[in-house]
């Protein structure tokens, strides 16, 4: 068992030493760190979102402003404040703000529906909420604020400097954010993560080493624990943290914020990395380490990403939530020739277990469930001891009590101490990098009260695509062979579940197959629905050039030209593997709004050949901007 827990008596070796050297302490809180790194390099580059940047001295300026702000509001130690605002440098000054001031930042994604943010935000009751101009009434309209909503925007710039501020007294266990994810009791819960979760991640670590000569790139959502490694591997290390200013942004932007600004260190889901590995096909020299994760990766595209950058080390990483983001890390060798990666080692201030049934470790060799321990793990889940309870648990080891996390994960260690996964004990899948449990989804279709009962299954189509697939049996009979009842069924689904949780289709059936114990035959579910009709034959060159591709990317035979991508069960990353193709094939690197104004075959194919009008002339630029933000809102609840 590769054991390098870092235990309180050790923290004098941990201290800061004589050169500057930031070292890992298990009681220092993130901003003590980042204090530190402000003082040896304060007129370094901290954070730019393209022409918006600032050096460490004016970022821990801002910063210690707002944080007096909130205290002045009320804000103590342990308080929860809310972040509905986007990928940005304002969130990136509001999170660090929140952590001076003792809270917890709560990342909420403002284009969720309304019924899983109403839950989110009446189970922790941040006491403020910061909002941005696109989503701030569509927030405000929630019944389950009972704090204030402040737009972060038009805030910093009426902040005057603060002098001197007097913040609290914050240690590493103290808790540092709550990110929510899927859960398998029916509703999504809040894992609260302290300060060493965060520090123990980035800092004297045996995957990644990072300098202030590193820039390490920024492209997820703030809701997305990726997040947690981008933002503060970066300020942590007195690196540069390179924003992705474009919302929605395209391979073509990926790269080229990459190459304009030098990025050194990327995270990138397994999806977007198979992606680039796919299309991004001009040099990169400044990249030298990319890690990827989120689901199991892929040797090919690893492969396939070497023989374009050959200097540039690449990293499988694993690691759920409630281990603040990475556990396990795999640096694929240049010379790996397997079919399958590795998950690798435990990282260092973290433990790995393999257990079998009874809660015991297992030897090399024999599968069991992987356990996590260490300073990454969460302090458990908000306002739910019995699941915290559940998951965090002690396990009698060699060397005696270990508190681990139980990721219901099946693995197996081999004769090196290496892991490799098996896949899932219970019915939690990963698409596109996001954790989805098939229970959250089924307990959401059978609050429909139009249903006496409803299932769902994840269908796989070929080695990359996976389809979520709804079962439903209505209580009125007339409904089973009614055309509109579906349709409205997925409807009703929009406004209780994330877009990316949504099933892209659903089966209406009299009776479900049930076992002889009663419980429902999953084995017997009838496959996806595939279309009867043969789909007219393409027109034009254009139509059949997507047609193609839309194939490769849906896992679909047969493409109907007037069926809009997202109900064919098209999600927004096979989208951009579908703009990453037309910019291959074509040289046209579209953006993804035109792709998501014109989502059938039939109607992009007649903007690729110019034969729909071009925008009203009569509309202004701040219109157009407008339309494009709304619409692109509309895509990332619709088809994310």
């Amino acid at each position: 068992m590769n054991n390098s827990k870092v235990h309180s008596d050790d923290c004098a070796g941990m201290a800061l030493s004589q050169q500057g050297a930031v070292h890992y302490d298990r009681e220092r809180s993130v901003h003590d760190v980042f204090g530190q790194r402000v003082r040896n390099n304060p007129y370094s580059k901290a954070v730019a979102f393209g022409a918006q940047s600032l050096n460490y001295h004016e970022l821990d300026r801002l910063s210690d402003t707002l944080a007096a702000y909130l205290l002045k509001l009320g804000i103590r130690k342990g308080d929860v404040v809310g972040l509905a605002v986007p990928r940005c440098l304002s969130t990136v000054v509001a999170k660090l703000a929140i952590l001076k001031a003792g809270g917890a930042y709560l990342p909420i994604d403002p284009a969720f529906p309304l019924e899983h943010l109403n839950y989110v935000i009446g189970e922790c009751a941040p006491r403020i909420i910061f909002i941005d101009d696109v989503h701030g009434e569509h927030v405000r309209a929630l019944p389950e604020i009972r704090g204030a909503t402040i737009n972060l925007e038009a805030l910093l710039p009426t902040l005057a400097v603060e002098a001197s501020v007097s913040l609290p007294t914050v240690g590493g266990g103290d808790v540092a954010y709550v990110m929510y994810t899927s859960g398998s009791t029916g509703r999504p819960k809040g894992v609260a993560i302290p300060h060493r979760g965060i520090t123990r991640l980035v800092l004297d670590q045996n995957y990644i080493d990072l300098s202030s000569n590193d820039a390490v790139l920024h492209t997820a959502t703030i809701s997305f624990d990726a997040a947690t490694f981008e933002i503060w591997s970066a300020l942590l290390n007195g690196a540069a943290l390179i924003g992705m200013p474009i919302p929605d942004f395209s391979l073509g932007d990926l790269s080229k914020v990459i190459r304009e600004n030098e990025v050194t260190v990327a995270l990138l889901t397994t999806g977007m990395f198979n992606l680039f590995a796919d299309f991004v096909t001009e040099p990169l020299p400044s990249l030298r380490q990319v890690l990827f994760g989120g689901e199991a990766g892929s040797a090919e595209h690893v492969r396939r990403f070497r023989d374009g950058h050959p200097d540039c080390r690449l990293t499988n990483a694993y690691g759920p939530t409630e281990s603040s983001c990475i556990a396990t890390t795999f640096t694929v060798p240049a010379d790996f020739a397997g079919d399958d990666l590795p998950i690798g080692q435990a990282i260092a201030h973290t433990s790995i277990l393999i257990l079998d049934e009874d809660m015991r470790p297992v030897e090399a060799g024999v599968d069991g469930q992987l356990a996590l321990a260490g300073d990454g793990l969460a302090l458990g889940y908000m306002h739910r001891p019995d699941l915290t309870e559940e998951k965090f648990v002690m396990v009698e080891t060699c060397q005696g009590p270990l508190r681990c996390y139980l990721t219901g994960d099946l693995a197996v260690k081999d004769e090196n101490g290496i892991v490799l996964f098996r896949g899932r004990r219970d019915r939690q899948i990963k698409i596109n990098g996001k954790r989805i449990e098939l229970d959250e989804i089924e307990a959401a279709i059978r609050r429909d009260p139009r249903l006496l009962d409803g299932v769902v299954a994840c269908h796989s189509q070929g080695a990359s695509i996976k389809r979520i697939v709804a079962y439903l049996r209505p209580k009125n009979e007339s409904d089973i062979g009614n055309p509109n009842f579906v349709p409205a069924f997925m409807e009703r689904l929009r406004h209780a579940l994330p877009a990316y949780m949504i099933p892209s289709a659903a089966i209406v059936l009299a009776e479900l197959p049930l076992t002889p114990a009663g419980k429902v035959d999953r084995s017997k579910l009838p496959a996806p629905p595939i279309e009867v009709a043969r789909p007219a034959a393409p027109e034009s060159r254009s139509e059949e050039l997507l047609a193609g591709l839309w194939r490769e990317v849906l896992g679909i035979e047969d493409i109907p030209l007037d069926r809009n991508f997202f109900d064919l069960g098209g999600t927004s990353l096979q989208l951009l593997r579908v703009q990453a193709g037309l910019l291959a094939k074509l040289r046209r690197d579209l953006d993804v709004f035109v792709l998501f104004k014109h989502p059938t075959i039939r109607e992009l194919a007649r903007f690729l050949d110019d034969r729909i009008p071009k925008a009203s002339p009569s509309m202004t630029a701040d219109q157009r901007a407008a339309l494009k933000r709304r619409s692109m809102s509309q895509f990332r609840r619709s088809a994310s």
